[in-house]
């Protein structure tokens, strides 16, 4: 038996501010076979939009996540932000 290698993703993921977005994302990450690891998520009252911080790890690639995310709608962009994985492997 081989072990599975889970890669992390930061994802940062703009959407409207609407109650049911969050919701669909969780079910949308969840099915993809996707593990959450942490999540932040913030609105801006000034224009309505929420930005969502979202650690994930699997051992899929990250780009079957996304691209379902953005089908979702109310989202309006989602980007992989690895800065804080390449930092610490750096500093390792």
């Amino acid at each position: 038996m081989s072990s599975m290698t889970l890669n992390k993703y930061q994802l940062i993921i703009m959407a409207d501010d609407k109650q049911v977005v969050l919701e669909r994302i969780l079910q949308v990450t969840r099915y993809r076979g996707f593990l959450i690891n942490g999540m932040n998520a913030e609105v801006n009252t000034g224009n309505n939009v929420a930005t969502i911080t979202m650690s994930v790890s699997s051992e899929r690639p990250i780009s079957l996540l996304i691209d379902q995310i953005n089908k979702l709608i109310d989202i309006k962009g989602v980007k992989v932000d690895n800065s804080e994985v390449q930092i610490q492997q750096h500093s390792a």
